[in-house]
């Protein structure tokens, strides 16, 4: 029973922070807060400040841990992007602009206390062990104020759902463009940089599908191996309400 609860409440909890951070991470204030910050791309500001945790790393080596980007595109946007602030400077700015985005939008959403407590428990019992990205965003400080802080814990914690699921898409041999296709299409695969044609991995499909089922199962390890079943559930229910708050509060 238990192991069907931390299932379940890993998958919804990892949909729901997944989407919420996407709305920060793709809303048009939050690309004028990059420019404002002087990166004259936001795309710059982007890919240099998520990645800025990494360091002084380069292009190439980015573009590896962001996995399903094109990798040419995002390793010119890296060399741009810490031309501005640096690397650490990149990733301080961007936490500052996710701090920001979540007392602006989040403050509405109930139980924010409680997201950052029982995600922070996740975070303090994971291993970092092959997840750069999220290694470096743990490191990182978190806001005080509760709706601040519940958006940074999301984001950390979208980083380790990602982590985990990029691993799992390597060994699986699926590629990047191939595992957009299958998964939200070419508009996605669009997004991400990538050019036409695309191939569209359709004799994978089984494959695929045994990626999420191995980064949903290994999420639901980490879960149980931080949480009790029953708050587990209540990140999951919290975390999708909260997503639910965000929406409404955010200019379309």
């Amino acid at each position: 029973m238990s192991d069907t609860v931390m299932l379940d409440a890993a998958t919804e909890t990892g949909a729901a922070m997944e989407e919420a951070v996407a709305v920060f991470m793709l809303h048009p204030e939050n690309f004028g807060a990059s420019v404002a910050a002087g990166y004259a791309n936001p795309l710059a500001g982007y890919v240099a400040g998520r990645g800025g945790v990494l360091g002084e790393a380069s292009g190439d080596t980015v573009g590896a841990v962001f996995a399903v980007f094109e990798p040419v595109g995002v390793a010119a946007l890296w060399d741009e992007g810490v031309a501005v602030r640096g690397a650490a400077g990149a990733a301080e700015q961007y936490w500052t602009q996710a701090a920001d985005f979540g007392r602006k939008y989040l403050s509405g959403a109930e139980g924010l206390e409680r997201i950052a407590a029982l995600g922070e428990k996740l975070i303090a019992a994971t291993p970092i062990a092959g997840l750069p990205l999220y290694a470096g965003w743990r490191a990182m400080p978190l806001a005080d104020d509760a709706p601040a802080r519940a958006l940074q814990v999301m984001f950390v914690l979208r980083e380790l759902r990602a982590a985990v699921h990029f691993n799992a898409l390597t060994i699986s041999g699926i590629t990047p463009i191939e595992a957009h296709m299958l998964n939200k299409g070419p508009q996605y695969a669009s997004m991400f940089g990538w050019a036409e044609p695309y191939a569209d991995g359709a004799d994978k499909k089984d494959r695929y599908d045994e990626v999420e089922q191995a980064t949903n199962r290994r999420m639901s390890e980490i879960f149980a191996g931080a949480l009790e079943p029953a708050e587990a559930e209540e990140l999951s229910r919290l975390s999708t309400a909260a997503l639910a708050s965000l929406k409404a509060a955010v200019p379309s």
